[in-house]
């Protein structure tokens, strides 16, 4: 007899799921585990806090995790990739709001699962108003949060799993950003061992560079995880700015173009040197947009600010461009006091993003290379109706299915931030910091204008509005399509791939 309905049932194969969310939880329970060591030694507070979550997460993600054996033998299709991904990220971020609860931070658990995805998608935005009143542990787990996050959880996953094959291709490139995905070895799995190995040599790198620019120890721990995972979480309240020193901005500004660039083009470099151009031009285009964005804030400042001199002015140009395009998200001047021609300059760096294969946020400058370019093609067909035309950006040729695609991503991502500033106009927000809030979410940034901008914080946004954005930075992270395929009818569907 068929059941009513269950052509509508999806066949998903848990087999795959599990592990690959087990594994995702994995990753945050040992980074509970090692607070809870931090906590234990050094003391000032957060033992239960971190102990309590550990003990119950690490048997039971290591039971799901061994289900990873069976994969090689279970056909796996799309759906399932989107779906672990998806549920990997989300039941990731509610086992990192359980600190938060336990140790008192926040009352409420949509505050403590907002701090949460604020960190896991590297978004930065905060609701803690003095991070200095906060225990060490407390300010360890929201680093290892951004650092866990920044190379991707499920990346980790891939890179550590025993399975290996079509399943962890599936889950790879459905959190891998970017147009297309670019494969370093012929193993997926050793691909990611890669990219998280040279992830792990910035980090400390970072940490050393931060500590010989005077940054106390900790400080540099902490920072060097953060900044180069572009995500702007510190453990001052005054962040960066709290060291009033240009060396350190100096280190945080080469860390987060070090995160800004795709984690293969090092790899290029160093071993394929003669498949580096594809990758060179979207890092020439990156630098260049950097270069011109800094001389336009700077004679923007020089001439709207008289009190602030020409160095002065190229400090704080420099700094806040990287910070936005990579969209760090880090605040070492007030802009929301600057000329409005230069908010909206940051506004649209927030859009533009870094690299794709980066940590960042932002649609990716490779994308926004290709829509120009295939609005520049429209522009020329107007023209030559006749003329056959192929999309090509410094050499190398892009497909009709790659080009459909980026006009797609654009069209959806566009639609979701209107749709975003709508509902959060809807709660309450005026226009520039509901246009601002979602910008600054959606492109995991983490600060905006208005009520969200430098010296504020998301606090002043009323809890519905809070959840939302929570669930926006998750959409931002994982660049749309790979949450919201999950939202549409034919996805749950028997029949779907």
């Amino acid at each position: 007899m068929r059941v009513p309905g269950a052509r509508f049932l999806p066949a998903v194969n848990w087999q795959v799921v599990v592990p690959v969310v087990s594994g995702a939880v994995l990753a945050v329970a040992l980074g509970e585990l090692a607070c809870f060591l931090v906590a234990a030694i050094g003391g000032g507070g957060g033992t239960v806090a971190f102990g309590l979550p550990a003990a119950v997460l690490v048997p039971l993600s290591v039971a799901g995790v061994t289900l990873a054996r069976r994969l090689r033998a279970v056909p796996i299709r799309a759906r399932d990739g989107f779906l672990a991904v998806t549920l990997a990220w989300l039941i990731a971020a509610v086992a990192g709001a359980a600190p938060f609860l336990i140790e008192g931070t926040f009352d409420r658990p949509g505050d403590a699962f907002f701090e949460s995805m604020s960190g896991l998608t590297t978004t930065g935005a905060t609701l803690i108003r003095t991070l200095e009143a906060e225990p060490d542990a407390i300010l360890l787990w929201r680093s290892l949060s951004q650092w866990i996050g920044g190379v991707g959880i499920v990346v980790l996953v891939v890179a550590i799993a025993p399975a290996t094959g079509l399943a962890s291709q599936r889950v790879f490139y459905a959190e891998l950003s970017g147009v297309t995905a670019e494969r370093l070895t012929p193993r997926v799995a050793s691909t990611a061992k890669i990219i998280a190995a040279i992830y792990l040599a910035l980090t400390g790198a970072g940490v050393v560079a931060f500590r010989l620019a005077g940054m106390p120890a900790w400080d540099a721990l902490n920072h060097g995880m953060t900044t180069i995972a572009t995500g702007g979480f510190s453990t001052r309240t005054e962040s960066l700015g709290a060291f009033d020193s240009l060396a350190v901005e100096l280190v945080a500004l080469v860390l987060m173009l070090a995160g800004g660039i795709n984690f293969a083009f090092y790899w290029l470099v160093l071993r394929r040197p003669d498949r580096i151009w594809p990758q060179a031009a979207e890092v020439r285009a990156f630098l260049l947009i950097i270069v011109g964005v800094t001389a336009a804030l700077t004679v923007t400042l020089a001439a709207s600010h008289a009190g602030l001199g020409f160095a002065d002015s190229v400090r704080a140009a420099a700094f806040t461009t990287v910070s936005f395009i990579t969209t760090t998200g880090i605040v070492t001047d007030d802009f929301d006091v600057w000329h409005d021609v230069a908010r909206l300059g940051l506004v649209c760096l927030m859009f533009v993003g870094a690299c794709a294969g980066s940590t960042t946020g932002g649609m990716k400058v490779i994308r926004v290379m290709l829509l120009a370019k295939a609005a520049g093609q429209e522009l020329s067909r107007h023209l030559q109706p006749k003329a056959v035309q192929v999309l090509r950006v410094r050499g190398r040729v892009y497909s009709e299915q790659v080009r459909r695609g980026v006009l797609a991503f654009f069209l959806v991502y566009v639609l979701v931030f209107v749709v975003s500033t709508l509902v959060m106009a809807a709660f309450g927000l005026d226009e520039v910091s509901a246009f601002s809030a979602s910008a600054a979410t959606l492109n995991v940034v983490g600060t905006g204008l208005g009520t969200v901008g430098p010296t504020e914080s998301f606090a002043s946004i009323p809890e519905a509005g809070r959840w939302y954005l929570s669930l926006l930075m998750l959409v931002g992270r994982l660049e749309v399509f790979t949450v919201l395929v999950l939202l549409t009818p034919a996805f749950w569907r028997r029949s779907a791939a």
